[in-house]
């Protein structure tokens, strides 16, 4: 009896040495909240929900060792923020409450790599101008970063087009059978596209034209129907 009490005060024992141990080589990234931390970890960095304390303070989401997600953070001045984050940085919708010495302050909207933009987030995209075309659609299939230009009429996708020309602010063009547009573009992107292509009647050929600019960063398909 004694040999199997000794033997499970042992296990516990190792249990929690094995929990310390993984707790304490949990790595947050973010210098300022890397201190303690507590929560969930994957590969050594803090992955999911916890909190971390340093300097300053964080609870929340974590991702690959940063805030990503959601979570509160509280600056050593008592400056706080709530809202969403990217790889430490503030991004996406969330509220700075900070005082200053005349009044205490707020600044609630869209943030972009820790930076206030505005109290609107951006349309995602705007057609800004198109000429001998019926409509537009643009799709986001991802996170990838690409612009890739879809030709298509009566319903199906058409390369009946010639005198092809694009012209795009940032990304690497690549025109081939299976892809037409730009390859790792800068967002916001603007694109113009001109070619020619047979009128309904295929009687004549007309000039086409498309002016959009992209917002939102991703994989977009921009489909353009003529």
């Amino acid at each position: 009896m004694k040999k199997i009490i000794i033997l499970f005060i042992v296990t516990v024992s190792s249990v929690i040495t094995i929990n310390v141990k993984a707790q304490t080589e949990c790595t947050v990234l973010l210098k300022a909240i890397s201190g303690n931390y507590a929560g969930d970890c994957r590969n050594g960095l803090a992955e999911g929900s916890g909190q971390a304390t340093g300097e300053d303070f964080y609870k929340g989401d974590f991702v690959k060792g940063y805030p990503e997600g959601k979570g509160l953070y509280i600056w050593k001045n008592g400056a706080t923020y709530e809202g969403e984050w990217k790889k430490g940085m503030r991004n996406g919708t969330g509220i700075y409450r900070f005082k200053t010495e005349i009044k205490d302050s707020v600044l609630d909207g869209q943030w972009k790599n820790d930076k206030f933009i505005g109290k609107k987030a951006p349309v995602p995209y705007v057609i800004e101008y198109r000429n001998g075309i019926g409509r537009v659609s643009c799709l986001r299939s991802g996170d990838r970063p690409y612009v890739k230009y879809v030709f298509s009429r009566n319903g199906s996708e058409s390369n009946n087009i010639s005198e092809l020309l694009l012209q795009g602010t940032s990304g690497t063009e690549r025109l081939s059978p299976g892809f037409t547009g730009y390859e790792y573009p800068e967002f916001p992107f603007r694109g113009i596209v001109k070619f020619r292509a047979p009128n309904n009647f295929y009687a004549a050929m007309i000039s086409c034209e498309l002016r959009l600019t992209i917002n939102q960063p991703g994989a977009w398909i921009v489909t353009i129907f003529y």
